[in-house]
């Protein structure tokens, strides 16, 4: 298999996997799914254990790089967050609840901490957030590290939507809203000038309350 082939193999196998969920996603389904064969499928892939990690694997490099290129490429920290957003909530939107709280288990049974990216996540964003302190778009007056943990917080909490969440909730309804209220908390009148006029431009399902 040629490496153009592969990687939209992988891509296809994900979207897969983000509409249905891990547990839920089988080699047989996946196979019916491409209309290839399962031996075909056992020949790239061991077992379904390597498929969903290769798959998971390139989503998170695909995702970096994309987000290296708007950090290099935005005029500033406000800027790289709001058109960051945007590139998680074109993900959030084609998956399914059950894919988020299957995740956990999937580290788990490959011998991984769920949460070996916390800190250094944890880290990096505090330090884009200081950057945008000095910038003038975020106050200085508030806990980086403290609020950012509570976020981190509650964007785990979507993995368990469906046992704490009204259903009336949907969720991307609930990650715009944690994303904003949380830019909104440490936003200066020169961040939030831009923070709305970005919400103005594109289609936020927790504006609608606004208006």
């Amino acid at each position: 298999m040629s490496k153009d082939a592969y990687h939209a193999l992988i891509k296809s196998i994900l979207a897969i996997l983000l509409k249905k969920g891990i547990k839920a996603t089988t080699m047989d389904s996946i196979a019916s799914s491409l209309q290839i064969s399962k031996r075909t499928l056992y020949e790239i892939f061991s077992s379904k254990t390597e498929m969903v990690t290769c798959a998971l694997e390139d989503m998170r490099d695909r995702h970096s790089r994309k987000i290296t290129e708007v950090f290099m490429n935005s005029a500033n920290v406000m800027e790289a967050l709001l058109r960051s957003f945007l590139l998680q909530r074109d993900i959030m939107q084609g998956v399914n609840v059950s894919f988020l709280r299957d995740l956990d288990s999937h580290f788990v049974e490959c011998g991984q901490d769920p949460d070996s990216s916390k800190i250094p996540f944890l880290e990096n964003y505090v330090s884009v957030l200081q950057k945008g302190a000095d910038e003038g778009f975020f106050r200085k007056d508030v806990n980086f590290s403290l609020l950012c943990r509570l976020q981190w917080i509650q964007m785990e909490s979507l993995k368990r939507m469906e046992e704490f969440f009204p259903p009336d909730i949907s969720l991307l309804e609930a990650y715009d809203s944690i994303f904003i209220s949380f830019m909104r908390s440490i936003a200066t009148p020169k961040g939030m000038e831009i923070l709305d006029k970005a919400l103005r431009d594109i289609d936020v399902v927790s504006r609608k309350n606004d208006k």
